[in-house]
């Protein structure tokens, strides 16, 4: 150890947070001898020593070995049980320490589902479908709709996000494995041709392991992220209606063109039109909020709109990389790669896993009878497991 500096006062330590052991280990080497942690599950290391460079890595029983950092934070999660051996690394002042552990990776209790089973969220926009998918009964408050949209959606129903920036949240039993060069993950909608309501796709591992996503989101960019006309951190605000107010009627089945008034942070402002075209109910509005305000943030897309010459509305598909673009049997369309995910800056982040993803609508637009683009949503998969 000589030759390394060690602060003492904070102590170095290794964190392990897993269905083995929720404790903190604290040590003053930087790392135990010998963890235990299920398949799947997350291993979570940092070290308090004070060095110019840190180097994490696992070498597996085959022999091979993975980087998995070069931080004093480590996360380490395996498919396959069996042994491992964990390498830490610590160079200070042209001096170098390595310090050794075995990880014993064990199987699962209870097998995994490759379904996702849980929504943590559930923050629509105001839509034309908001308080029927799911169906919102008099009292209901914004957790009992939640656990609607959970049961909802794990039963095999579709929910819909409502206009720009409406989401939904929702996790796993485990942790989805970032795969080299592989799609990790499903997402269900009801995408047909000529109907692509592109929602925005983003992910997140539980660095903390407390089981909320309260941990940094990573957008996927997809095909248009780098288009010129796509708006980053776009965000919008949309005001509540004053109760029976006058409507102000429209075209082509629009019985309001001035229902919602929405205002952008880049000097915008519109409305989302209500339209009586579709057997839905009329309050756009989520029934559960008390709020006259409601401020969603995020990418906005180019409009995908087309009008035909039968006065249709025609919503094209973009490449790749957005939810509620292509039919449910385009398996690979509507499969998406972690290794697609950006951090707020644009940069390419490397990710072990995710625990959460979240989608949210990608576009702000009215489409006449078949009123406002609204993402809908209808399961998340896990294709690794």
């Amino acid at each position: 150890m000589k030759g390394l500096k060690f602060n003492i006062l904070i102590a170095l330590s290794i964190m392990l947070f897993t269905s083995c052991n929720n404790g903190i280990d604290n040590t003053s080497i930087g790392i135990d001898s010998n963890y235990s942690v299920y398949r799947l599950q997350k291993l979570i290391l940092a070290t308090g020593a004070i060095g110019d460079s840190f180097k994490w890595e696992v070498i597996s029983e085959n022999g091979e070995t993975t980087l998995l950092s070069e931080d004093r934070e480590c996360l380490f999660v395996a498919d396959k049980s069996g042994n491992y051996s964990l390498i830490l690394t610590i160079k200070d002042n042209g001096e170098e320490v390595v310090e050794t552990s075995a990880i014993t990776v064990l199987p699962e209790d209870i097998e995994y589902k490759a379904s996702m089973t849980k929504v943590l969220e559930f923050n629509p926009a105001p839509g034309q479908f908001i308080n029927d998918l799911p169906e919102y009964e008099e009292g209901d408050t914004k957790e009992i709709i939640r656990q609607k949209t959970e049961e909802y959606v794990l039963n095999g129903s579709m929910i819909s996000l409502g206009a720009f920036g409406g989401y939904i949240i929702v996790g796993f039993d485990h942790t989805i494995i970032n795969k080299p060069d592989k799609k990790d993950f499903f997402l269900g909608s009801n995408a047909f041709s000529g109907s692509s309501e592109c929602g925005i796709v983003c992910v997140s591992i539980d660095k903390n392991n407390n089981g909320i996503a309260d941990d940094e989101w990573y957008e996927l960019a997809g095909s248009e992220y780098n288009n010129p006309e796509t708006k980053k951190n776009y965000q919008v605000t949309y005001y509540r209606p004053e109760e029976n107010k006058t409507q102000v009627p429209g075209t082509n089945g629009v019985v309001d063109k001035e229902y919602i008034k929405w205002t952008d942070n880049m000097g915008g402002e519109g409305f989302i039109e209500q339209n009586g075209f579709t057997n839905h109910s009329l309050d756009y509005w989520p029934k559960w909020s008390n709020s006259n305000t409601i401020t969603l943030t995020g990418t906005l897309l180019p409009e995908n709109y087309i009008i035909k010459s039968n006065g249709q509305y025609y919503l094209n598909k973009y490449d790749w990389g957005y939810a509620d673009t292509y039919a449910n049997r385009d398996t690979e369309n509507n499969s998406f790669d972690i290794s697609w995910a950006v951090n707020s800056n644009g940069e390419a982040v490397k990710l072990i896993g995710i625990d959460f993803i979240k989608v949210y609508t990608g576009l702000l637009q009215n489409c006449g009878q078949i009123g406002e683009t609204s993402t809908e949503f209808l399961g998340a998969k896990d294709l690794n497991l």
